[in-house]
């Protein structure tokens, strides 16, 4: 066995090596990239063992080894190119077909030459030649990336800087072809066996550099997860989640300031015109047999007052600390929001089916109640929007359970995702594009305010359904 056979084989086994660890690392799920780069490795295969046969016995050499050699070459090289490719544009399988298809017509072609009986020069030009065109080809590649992050990883610009060394290597091969002795497996001179032996290293750092980048590197288009890059999946995940965290911080804290600096600047109007009506009322009253314009008035003042208890607790509502705790009717509290919101349910031509109970009084706050219950019959128009039923129906039940005063909504809508159930009351969690994701968190924190729970769960018809428990009056007298 001559020092080509055993550079063969040594290369066979690396290869079958390699080609087995990123197939079962990806546990058979390989995406396009690994696909090609793994078919590269299974390419090279015949042709190395083909290049080590010959050497152990020459009189194996002829044109149907030849052909299977530098076909199994030249489709690795298009394996290669593909694979690079693939990390970062769209691939087509027809045009990879086509290519290997001009690789096998290339390598028949050279086999008919071959039966010309050129020197073996010619023939190893010829060989070379194809072989430096597709190496400079892939380092033209992978130069022309325009994925910032993988263009700045190490193990892809290591994978750039071996195909440039291979195109190099092929360009000594073109250069030895014309000498008396052209750098070939048949004629295995110091400087053949040296040669193979640099170029068996640069292939080994090839597989190596190809593994290191799918550990390193994440393909952000599909967030694909594979053995090789979990860890790394896990953290760029936690690390986007963090980010889209403080953006929505910085969001909702500018909602805060707004909202605070709002109410300042409505206070002042609302102040003076509740003071104008009530003079007006008042001038009125004096003059007698103005009884009915005084009505109008009283209730002008009246929805004065909601307008400006609103307002007054727009500010409060971002501030954790603030509690203005009452007895609270929460079916009265429920039937002033449903005269607002009862309007844009009939435009929208959703039916509203409501179940209200008496002696529902709570220990809270009226406002944030109705914010609570804003938040959830707004997410509950959305999703009979969105999911568009025939029956668009929204059942709003209030009652009273043990010691609890229990709210509940239910849309027609397609439910909540289950994967989601379980974190849907979490902080910037979302599934709106324009959506904050701080409604239904807000919501829990309000009823947690008020000593309740929340919870959501998907009815049996399709829907989604809310439920809200908040102690009766007297239990949170005996608590506190």
């Amino acid at each position: 066995m001559n020092a080509i056979a055993a550079l063969g084989i040594t290369y066979l086994l690396i290869t079958i090596c390699s080609a087995s660890i990123l197939y079962f690392s990806f546990k058979g799920k390989i995406d396009a990239s690994g696909r090609y780069f793994f078919l590269s490795e299974l390419a090279i295969l015949p042709g190395i063992f083909g290049v080590a046969l010959s050497s152990i016995n020459p009189e194996y050499l002829g044109t149907t080894l030849f052909l299977i050699i530098n076909t199994s070459v030249w489709v690795t090289h298009i394996c290669v190119l593909f694979s690079i490719y693939a990390l970062w544009g769209e691939t087509s399988s027809s045009k990879f077909f086509l290519s290997i298809s001009f690789g096998i017509i290339y390598a028949v072609t050279i086999e008919i030459f071959r039966s010309t009986n050129p020197t073996i020069q010619v023939t190893t030009l010829i060989a070379s030649t194809a072989d430096a065109i597709f190496c400079f080809w892939a380092f033209v590649i992978c130069r022309s990336t325009q994925d910032k992050e993988l263009k700045e990883n190490l193990f892809f610009s290591w994978i750039k800087n071996i195909e440039l060394m291979l195109g190099l290597f092929a360009c000594i091969r073109i250069l030895s072809c014309f000498s008396d002795a052209p750098i070939n497996p048949r004629l295995p001179t110091s400087a053949a066996i040296t040669f193979y032996i640099l170029f068996l290293i640069l292939n080994v750092f090839r597989y190596i550099s190809y593994q290191s980048l799918r550990i390193s590197w994440v393909d952000h288009r599909t967030y694909s997860i594979n053995p090789l890059n979990r860890n790394l999946m896990v953290v760029t995940q936690e690390k986007n989640s963090l980010l889209q965290g403080l953006i929505a911080s910085n969001r909702v804290i500018g909602i805060g300031a707004l909202a605070s600096s709002l109410a300042h600047q409505l206070s002042q109007p609302l102040t003076g015109i509740g003071l104008q009506v009530e003079t007006l009322r008042r001038n009125l009253s004096q003059r007698g047999n103005n009884h009915e314009a005084v009505s109008v008035l009283d209730k002008v003042n009246s929805q004065l007052s909601k307008l400006t208890s609103l307002v007054k607790n727009l500010r409060q509502l971002f501030n954790a600390n603030y509690l203005d705790f009452h007895e609270v009717d929460v079916t009265s509290t429920a039937n002033e929001l449903l005269e607002i919101i009862e309007p844009t349910l009939e435009a929208k031509k959703i039916l509203l089916v409501k179940n209200i109970a008496n002696n529902t009084a709570i220990l809270g706050d009226a406002i944030q109640i109705q914010q609570v219950l804003i938040n959830l019959i707004n997410n509950a128009i959305d999703a009979i929007e969105i999911a568009n039923p025939t029956s668009r129906e929204i059942k709003l039940s209030i009652g009273h359970e043990t010691q609890y005063v229990v709210i509940s909504i239910e849309d027609s809508g397609d439910g909540i995702d289950p994967e989601l159930l379980p974190s849907i009351f979490e902080q910037f969690k979302t599934t709106k594009k324009e959506g904050l994701g701080i409604g239904l968190w807000l919501s829990k924190t309000i009823i947690q305010k008020h000593q309740g729970i929340i919870s959501a769960t998907n009815s049996p018809s399709g829907g989604a359904i809310f439920t809200i428990k908040i102690p009766l009056l007297q239990d949170s007298h005996e608590k506190s």
